[in-house]
């Protein structure tokens, strides 16, 4: 039987109010309004690094999968994340989405373990440099991309 409140998609991502207009359109095209959002600082960090800390994430997502049966998960981390300590804690770009690319990896094999019906998407959110603010920000999937550069279209680092 069909939940009477049905959703596509239940998204977890980090608090930050950077990207926030750039992932309401994302969401939206993806989904329209059909999606529960769970924001937490740092994204999959803490559902990730502390076990013992994580149930209330784990809790939000299993109340969402009973009263909603999303489809997909997504996953969305960002760069310059300061649950990570920002950029600046990573010696290069590549090093910081190599990171994200590994911290979505694993969030992605936790949470097949709880939700093993539901298909899992990640994505990592670049943000437009601070002088130019009012630029798109840039959203790739994690999927098809270099775990080097984090680009769908490296011709191979």
């Amino acid at each position: 039987m069909e939940p009477a409140h049905s959703c596509k998609a239940l998204v977890l991502h980090c608090i930050d109010f950077r990207f926030r207009k750039a992932l309401g359109e994302f969401l939206s095209s993806k989904f329209g309004d059909s999606y529960d959002l769970v924001s937490v600082a740092g994204g999959v960090k803490r559902l990730i690094s502390d076990p013992a800390e994580n149930n209330f994430i784990i809790e939000q997502l299993k109340i969402s999968n009973t009263l909603h049966k999303p489809n997909t998960i997504v996953l969305i981390q960002h760069e310059d994340c300061g649950a990570y300590g920002g950029s600046k804690a990573f010696n290069t770009p590549q090093q910081e989405v190599k990171h994200q690319r590994e911290e979505l990896q694993k969030a992605a094999a936790l949470l097949k373990e709880h939700f093993p019906q539901g298909k899992i998407e990640t994505h990592f959110i670049r943000l437009p440099p601070l002088t130019r603010r009012f630029e798109r920000h840039t959203i790739t999937s994690m999927k098809n991309t270099c775990p080097t550069c984090g680009s769908s279209a490296c011709p191979g680092c």
